[in-house]
Formats: C-alpha cells, structure tokens, sequence
C-alpha cells in the first residue's frame, strides 16, 4: 500500500539540502579517513616522529617514552644510543649534514659552544619563572641566557667524598673529614710509604693530572671556585683566575708534592679507579656516576659516601656535572620535540621513571626532597642546590688545558704561577 504525499515546493528544497548536507558529510568523513585527518596523525596514516639521540642506555628512557606514547599517540620517538666518546662529533656533523636528532642530550657546560644549534623554548612552553622555581641555581647558570630556556636538566650530578669505609674502621678513622683540614690531618694516618718515600697506599687520590687521576680537572675547578676565583671576566671576553687561582693550584699540588706534608699521590701511580676498587687509594673524588663502575670492578668494596670538603661549612660549593635536554634547530617538528622534553623533566612522575633505571640523583626541586634520606644519592641530592659552574667555551679542550698545567708543574717544566698563566691565555684564545 502506498501512501501518497503531497508535498510542497518548500519541503522538497528542505529534503534536499538535507540529503545534499549528508553526503557532504559522508564524503569528507571518508576523505579525512583515508588521509589521516582524523585522529591527529600525517599524511598517510603516519605518526610524527621525532629522532632522540643521547649517550645513555635506552632502558633508562623507555619508560619515559612509553608513557609520552600513551599520552601522545600521534607521536612517535625513536631513541638513539651513541658512544659517549664520539657523541659530540657526530652530533655536530649530524646536525651540519641535515641528519641530525630533534631532541639531544645537551652537556651542562656546553652552552656556549653549540647554542648556535639550538631553538629555545617559548615562554608559553615553560615561563621562565617556572624554571627557577622548578630547579636548582646551577642549572640556570648553565642552560639559560638573558631569561631565555635552552635546555632542562634530567639529573644533576655533583663531586663527593668517595671513601673505603673497612679502611677507615681498620685505622679507627670513625667519620669521614667534612673540612679540607680535617683532610689534610687524616692524611699521615691514612697513607703508607716506603723506605724511599714513595707512596705505596694512597691515603687519597688528589693532586694528579686526568693522566692518572679522574676528574682531576673538575675538582680543581671547583677549588678554584671554593677559593673565590671569578674564572671568567664579567664581559665572558677573558679568562680572569685572579689571585686566587694561584692559591688554589698551590693548595692543589701540595697533595702530589714528595717534600710536602700531606704528598699522597703522583702521576706514576694507577689511574685513581682502579686504585680505589683495587683498595690501593682510601679515598677518591667523584660523582654518583662512578659508582656503579667501581661497584663492577669489586663488587666487595664496603664504600662510603660523603658530603664533597669545604672550607667553609655554612655557604658550602660544590661542582656540577649532569646532562640535559635540548631541541635542535633543525627539527621540523621542534615544538613536539619541546613538549617530549617538558614531560620527561619537569613532570615528578615522568622523571623519577627516567631516575629509578639511570640511579642519577635528581633535578627537580620537588624530587631532591624527596632524595634528601635516600642512601648515598642524598647526599648528592642535597648538594645540587649548592652546586655552581662556570661559562666554559669548549668545555673538553679546557679540561685538557687544566690537566696540561698541572702535568708541567709536576714534570718541573714549569712553575705553578707561570702555569696558571698559560691556562687561562689559552682559555681566553677559545673565547675568541
């Protein structure tokens, strides 16, 4: 039976717009389908990616990008591990080439070196005022300029006392020194020498080159800074030690210096790791870093942790060493790079993942307090927000300069004062 209908001129133009409007839709619900335009993904289907290149682990970060990936679904990020040794050079022909990452660890002291290849953030991304509320002093001196945000720390590191706690009860040294006194009064106790004043047991490993002492070049810096040497003029045109860089170079070497009464270690001796793994040194200055690698090489080695020397306890300074995160000028996809960075630091959550599998001590403020009572990486905790740095043009080149100088004091070829004044010429020719 058919029900006939009547209807006007008015409905019949209603009914086909109507039918018109829902072709229309159909039709573009199928285009945006089959081009990817409908859940935030490319052309194709395919996700954005965005290339990460760094010096660690992948198992440190996976679960950082697991959860970005949950987060994130249009967003894919391919981890990539280099060789710590030759991660600067291929990140700087990467980059040249055209090849190079969206998202890169950045080293706390490189800054002045590659800012070049680096966008900022935004103050939409991250408020400038959020930076200093989120982490510690030094990582403003290091990874910003004039308010703007280069890159965000994933951890800070910083040198401590490393010390063979059975070694120290076996000589009824019941706490480890806090003052560099108290250090140099334990050293007698500590060191053995023979008939010939050699050193055959290192009370400590101090006052060497990086030829046989690691980080040698770090710890004199921070004696440098403890001592109240500017380091850098204030227009960063010049090296400028002051008078007291002489003081701590001096205070540096009297450690190495066979007359001396605190001499402890030379050039001659084994490289300060495996001196302290083998229990041939008693104490070492190091990161937190350096522990699992001493733990690998003796796995029976009772070691203590202390808070770094000072010589004055009440406005303590320690030295900072840490990698960051940073987005090269180059990406094409940099405010997804930026937003990746964002969720893996200054997220509590996101970083303590990235924190449980690196066994890196913290940069968040909110996490360090966390840290404060947990064992060994507390202390390392408590002294990232004490930690300084210093504006280093070419952060690896000055390390060599720093173990060079110390080396021609020790060989005799020249004396600590003239020294001191080659390294900082040679500093200053790097600043120009």
């Amino acid at each position: 039976m058919f029900i006939k209908m009547n209807l006007t001129r008015n409905q019949i133009i209603i009914i086909s717009i109507t039918i018109a409007i829902i072709l229309l839709a159909v039709l573009m619900f199928i285009f945006f389908r089959q081009s990817g335009g409908g859940g935030g993904f490319g052309d194709g289907n395919k996700q954005i990616e965005l290339n990460f290149w760094g010096i660690e682990d992948s198992k440190n970060f996976q679960p950082v990008i697991d959860a970005y990936a949950q987060s994130r679904p249009e967003i894919r990020i391919n981890y990539r591990q280099i060789d710590a040794n030759s991660y600067e050079d291929n990140l700087i022909n990467a980059l040249a080439a055209g090849r190079g990452p969206d998202i890169l660890m950045l080293h706390n002291t490189w800054l002045p070196k590659h800012s070049d290849k680096i966008i900022a953030a935004t103050e939409s991304q991250i408020p400038f005022s959020n930076f200093l509320q989120f982490f510690p002093t030094v990582a403003e001196q290091d990874l910003t300029s004039n308010g703007i945000i280069y890159g965000l720390p994933l951890y800070i590191d910083t040198l401590a006392l490393l010390y063979n706690k059975d070694a120290f009860d076996a000589k009824a040294v019941a706490l480890p020194p806090t003052q560099w006194s108290g250090f140099q009064n334990l050293i007698p106790r500590l060191r053995i020498k023979n008939q010939l004043n050699q050193i055959t047991h290192a009370a400590a490993a101090i006052g060497g080159s990086e030829k046989s002492e690691n980080q040698a070049a770090d710890l004199f810096s921070l004696l440098m800074l403890q001592f109240g040497s500017p380091m850098i003029n204030q227009q960063y045109s010049q090296a400028d030690f002051g008078a007291q860089g002489i003081e701590a170079l001096n205070f540096y070497l009297q450690f190495s210096n066979p007359s001396g009464p605190f001499y402890t270690w030379n050039d001659n001796l084994p490289y300060s790791i495996d001196a302290f793994s083998q229990g041939a040194a008693d104490m070492i200055f190091n990161y937190a870093e350096a522990i699992p690698q001493i733990k690998a090489k003796n796995p029976f080695l009772n070691i203590g942790v202390a808070p770094m020397l000072q010589f004055n306890s009440s406005q303590p300074i320690n030295y900072a060493n840490y990698w960051g995160l940073a987005v090269s000028n180059k990406s094409q996809n940099s405010a997804w790079a930026w937003d990746f960075v964002l969720f893996a630091t200054t997220n509590p959550e996101n970083s303590l993942k990235y924190l449980e599998n690196s066994l890196h001590p913290p940069a968040l403020r909110t996490l360090i307090n966390q840290y404060l009572t947990y064992p060994d990486l507390g202390i390392f905790a408590k002294q990232a927000l004490t930690a300084r740095s210093w504006y280093q043009p070419d952060s690896k080149t000055i390390k060599q300069i720093f173990s060079n100088m110390i080396e021609s004091v020790l060989n005799g070829r020249l004396s600590s004062d003239k020294a001191l004044e080659q390294a900082e010429n040679e500093i200053t020719s790097l600043m120009r």
